[in-house]
């Protein structure tokens, strides 16, 4: 009997899993089911009569913004930023008028009990005026501009002032310059505080803005004696930091050497021999001049360097019956580096990729050495430089010339400085005529702009 109520127990939960799978396939399809019909509800006509809905809503009043998008959209707008900034800065500002505007009485911090602690006691301290009666003692010049100006010296013993010549840039007093007077044309002037001629050279340092003309305007100088006493060009430049030699008349000077005698220094520099026996304080016969010494030449000229072409024994086809041209004028032997041809037009600079200077001009232009030196290769380069020279100027300094389209040196041979080498061309990898100038240093190939001007 027990036995059987176990089967009818058994058959009623298999009936009722059975049950429960029906059930949960019949969910399932009437879900599925209610799932298709309203996305296909959502996307057919639903939307539309959302739509239609709202807008109903919205024209009838039904539809109301929350009050937190309606504070947003508040204080969103530009009209209400701007006078909430305004109230800030009125009410920062308004304490700090009145706080500047306030009489202060007191000084701050003198009821505070640390004041009372470490404070001066009961001491007030007052500020006390004292007048002082300055009598300022006023320079006095002189009736004569070659008298300077006047300094005013400490009282002797006799009471007076005393009044002594300085020089004539200011007015002193008591080593304070007050003025700078405008000095008369033709007004004769002392070339120092002592009114005494300088007889010796002196250096003059180069600054920041100082060029050849000015320096020898400075100096009283003529252009030429300041080049020629630093072995400088028309074409050389300066440096702040260089050190200039200053000749205290135009001239030159000169090294004494076995066979000069004055006649011969004369003739040489056109100079007066009896100017230089006068400022050189020499014997009339010229006897006391010794071998190394040198003597200022006043008024002398550097004569013109006269170079003699030799010729080459390469032919050239090209302009074989023109001669050399002259040398570049002014090139002064040990200046610095001159520009290497008679035309300044540059047509592309140094670069990265461009290792030289190309300046253009016509086809026969001068091409001119810019430093002394040995010629190491004079001919042509199938590299692309056309007929080219290259220079030795020692210590691993060399310049090169390209497209030249004639040459007047050969390899071998000692160039001076603005000695003309070559003739302007366009052979080589050219596209018209020009010279393509290098200068190398140890092998490498710099800016030449840095060392031409």
């Amino acid at each position: 009997m027990q036995r059987i109520g176990y089967k009818i127990l058994l058959y009623i939960l298999r009936g009722l899993t059975y049950f429960k799978k029906a059930l949960f396939w019949l969910l399932k399809i009437i879900g599925d089911g209610l799932f298709y019909i309203l996305n296909w509800f959502r996307n057919t006509i639903g939307f539309r009569f959302y739509k239609i809905k709202f807008q109903l809503e919205k024209h009838a009043g039904i539809l109301k913004m929350p009050w937190n998008s309606k504070v947003i959209e508040l204080f969103g707008k530009r009209g209400t930023l701007q006078i909430i900034l305004f109230i800030i800065i009125f009410v920062i500002a308004v304490p700090h008028t009145r706080l500047y505007a306030r009489d202060m009485t007191k000084i701050p911090g003198r009821d505070t009990l640390l004041y009372k602690i470490v404070g001066p006691g009961e001491q007030d301290f007052q500020l006390e005026e004292v007048v002082v009666n300055y009598t300022a003692t006023v320079a006095k010049q002189t009736n004569t501009w070659e008298q300077g100006t006047i300094q005013v010296q400490p009282r002797t013993v006799s009471g007076q002032n005393t009044n002594q010549p300085i020089s004539i840039s200011s007015i002193a007093l008591g080593g304070t310059a007050i003025t700078k007077p405008n000095i008369i044309t033709g007004a004769n002037i002392t070339t120092g505080g002592n009114g005494a001629v300088r007889e010796e050279i002196i250096i003059h340092n180069v600054e920041t803005g100082d060029t050849i003309g000015s320096i020898a305007e400075k100096y009283k100088l003529d252009v030429n004696t300041l080049l020629w006493s630093n072995g400088l060009t028309l074409r050389s430049y300066i440096r702040p930091g260089d050190k200039l030699k200053i000749l205290p008349t135009s001239g030159l000077v000169h090294k004494i050497k076995k066979g000069d005698t004055l006649s011969k220094i004369a003739k040489t520099y056109s100079a007066e021999a009896n100017k230089i026996i006068e400022f050189n304080k020499l014997k009339d016969d010229g006897s006391d001049l010794a071998i190394g010494e040198e003597i200022i030449v006043p008024g002398g000229k550097m004569p013109q360097p006269v170079y003699a072409y030799n010729p080459s024994t390469r032919q050239y086809n090209q302009l074989s019956n023109i001669s050399a041209p002259p040398p570049s004028a002014s090139a002064a032997a040990g200046s610095g580096y001159l520009w290497p041809t008679s035309v300044r037009r540059i047509t592309q600079y140094y670069s990265w990729r461009h290792t030289g200077l190309d300046v253009a001009g016509p086809i026969g232009t001068p091409l001119y050495a810019a430093k002394a030196g040995t010629v190491i290769k004079a001919g042509w380069n199938a590299r692309g430089y056309g007929n080219y020279v290259i220079i030795d100027h020692g210590s691993g300094v060399q310049t090169l010339y390209g497209h030249a389209t004639k040459l007047f040196v050969s390899a071998g041979e000692q160039v001076a400085q603005g000695q003309t080498i070559a003739l302007m061309g366009s052979t080589g990898r050219s596209t018209g005529p020009h010279l393509h100038f290098e200068v190398r240093i140890n092998g490498g190939r710099m800016n030449p702009l840095k060392y031409i001007k």
